[in-house]
């Protein structure tokens, strides 16, 4: 990510909270829509009629109405250019109203500096729209946890799944699409001639069109996303590669209500928990070769009842390749422990399933081996894509072993951390100097007392 892009992106959100009392959702319809308009107005002019053209200079002069009057019109002909499917002037003249019951200079001048930002931008639109979504992520909290993964996660997902141009991938729960912008970034660098099929469910219209704007500014054509529920609306053995986020622990009745023509091929889900709805959604919409990588809670690893049968026979299916426990804080704004579960539908029933200590795996000085991959996360994946054993850090556990565990896939049960057991050197040698200047100390307590009780007995 460019780096340049998020002092002015962030100043600009905080200016406009600092003038106004909008929603924090309100902001981010707000910004993603008027840079989307301008986006296209700078980066798309050819795209547009002449007479459509919004340029800032000719109303930089003008009052507010006329400005706001005059983005309106820009914002109607983008919306006619993307067959009305993005809704940016509805969005923008709501939120256009409500700023003049607020503060309408302050959301002027916050299109103006917009404007400079994208107009400054021409190499680096991606990273400054993916710079408003990841500054929103964080004013939201944990309302958007589930819309926005960070992007060191992200890549190291899409690495793990290595997309290939031709292929068709799929991200049930897309948020703001940066699964499928990322794994195109991917699969184009491999092969620039064969392009990868985009396809995004997202529930939410507001995130739905933040993926279709994240796309069309990452220079994606023809991608398919839909405002739909991926647990009511199943594609069965759709799609190479999966990439998923979904929300953990989600209480919804959307999969109860078609038993009837159910992809539970592993058992029905608990009705207040969608944790194994998504994993067997996942699963049933993968192509028999296909393979995917789904972000999920420590709870999934482990917890028993219905989830734990449920767990217990995606394991003897042979489908889990391998579990990579997170390090703490890996998602923002939650706590929660988290792990990736990598699935290949392919795999012969009850595989040993290699699994992987993240944070120990990056603690880890690699002595025989290096890693080339230069990416977030490389020693992880250096221990996965090389199926490396390594004491304390990640190992493969058998059928059996799993069976002993009653299925447990938490990584904590089967690996020890090195640090519990194994220092290294310098550890070693600061502990024994710390512990001899403590024994010099105590022989010179001793040495003084022993004198004073001669004294006394004297």
């Amino acid at each position: 990510m460019n780096n340049n892009v998020q002092l002015p992106i962030a100043a600009i959100i905080a200016e406009l909270r600092s003038s106004t009392n909008l929603d924090s959702q309100e902001y981010k319809d707000f910004f993603v829509s008027v840079f989307f308009v301008f986006f296209v107005l700078v980066h798309r002019r050819e795209l547009l009629k002449q007479d459509s053209l919004f340029v800032l200079e000719l109303v930089q002069t003008l009052d507010d109405e006329v400005f706001f009057s005059a983005l309106l019109n820009a914002a109607t002909h983008v919306d006619e250019l993307y067959d009305d499917a993005l809704g940016l002037s509805e969005t923008i003249e709501h939120l256009i109203k409500r700023g003049r019951e607020i503060n309408s200079a302050a959301f002027r001048r916050t299109c103006i500096s917009l404007y400079g930002v994208v107009s400054d931008s021409e190499l680096y639109s991606g990273d400054t729209f993916e710079t408003i979504i990841q500054s929103f992520s964080e004013m939201q909290g944990r309302r958007a946890s589930e819309a926005y993964t960070p992007r060191d996660l992200v890549e190291m997902m899409v690495e793990i799944v290595e997309p290939r141009g031709g292929e068709s991938i799929y991200d049930p729960v897309c948020g703001s699409g940066g699964f499928l912008v990322s794994a195109n970034i991917k699969a184009s660098n491999f092969d620039t001639d064969s392009k990868l099929k985009i396809h995004g469910r997202e529930i939410n219209l507001s995130a739905a069109r933040i993926a279709k704007i994240n796309c069309i500014v990452h220079d994606i054509f023809g991608s398919d996303i839909r405002i739909s529920d991926s647990l009511q609306d199943l594609e069965v053995s759709a799609y190479d590669v999966i990439l998923a986020n979904p929300p953990f622990s989600l209480a919804t009745e959307s999969y109860g209500r078609r038993v009837s023509d159910s992809y539970f091929d592993f058992g029905i889900p608990p009705q207040n928990n969608a944790d194994f709805a998504f994993l067997q959604m996942i699963i049933k919409s993968l192509k028999p070769e296909g393979r995917a990588a789904v972000l999920v809670s420590n709870g999934v690893l482990f917890r028993g009842g219905g989830g734990g049968i449920i767990r217990e026979k995606i394991i003897q299916s042979g489908i889990v390749e391998a579990v990579i426990a997170l390090p703490g804080g890996a998602l923002k704004n939650t706590m929660i422990p988290t792990a990736i579960l990598v699935l290949r539908k392919s795999r012969l029933p009850k595989s040993a399933i290699l699994l992987i200590d993240s944070a120990e795996a990056e603690r880890h000085v690699n002595t025989g081996l290096t890693s080339s991959l230069g990416l977030p996360f490389s020693s992880t994946l250096e221990k996965y894509k090389k199926r490396i054993e390594v004491d304390g850090v990640s190992r493969f556990v058998t059928a059996d072993e799993l069976e002993s565990n009653s299925y447990s896939l938490n990584v904590s049960r089967y690996i020890i951390a090195r640090q519990a057991h194994k220092k290294s050197l310098s550890d070693l040698t600061r502990t024994q100097r710390e512990l001899e200047v403590r024994l010099a100390k105590l022989q010179r307590d001793f040495s003084h007392l022993l004198s004073e009780h001669e004294v006394g007995t004297q």
